[in-house]
């Protein structure tokens, strides 16, 4: 009894540090204490962008995502086209249309109001990028 005591070493747990892991989750660049965190003109220019991109997309209540995305759509999927997914992304697609779904939309339904959304909150830098690289032949 005494040898399996002397195995079991319990580690020194920073409780608040797996409180603040709890909340805020993990971040890109992984595990650091908030000491470390590196000022925003040492992150790499892609770092930066994530991070614009994330403050500008609002909070929405689980009824409005709900109302957003969970919503019939005028056409089918066989008038749509024919596009393959990740196997592990159909399995999550799948299993949010079933739990929040309740089973009652297609998954090309949820994707297709899911596509609507992203282009309407990133019409703007879609446009902007696809002008830039998008350059007239004459």
């Amino acid at each position: 009894m005494d040898r399996e005591n002397k195995k079991r070493v319990t580690p020194d747990i920073d409780e608040e540090k797996m409180m603040n892991l709890m909340v805020d989750g993990v971040k890109i660049g992984g595990l650091q204490d908030p000491d470390e965190t590196p000022p925003a003109e040492q992150l790499p220019e892609k770092e930066k962008e994530v991070k614009r991109e994330r403050s500008r997309t609002k909070r929405i209540s689980p009824a409005e995502y709900e109302e957003i995305f969970f919503r019939e759509v005028k056409t089918t999927a066989r008038h749509g086209k024919s596009v393959y997914i990740d196997p592990n992304h159909h399995k999550k697609l799948s299993r949010i249309i079933q739990v929040i779904g309740d089973d009652n939309i297609t998954i090309y339904a949820y994707l297709s109001n899911l596509l609507d959304h992203h282009f309407q909150e990133f019409e703007q830098q879609i446009t902007e990028s696809f002008n830039e690289k998008n350059k007239p032949i004459f």
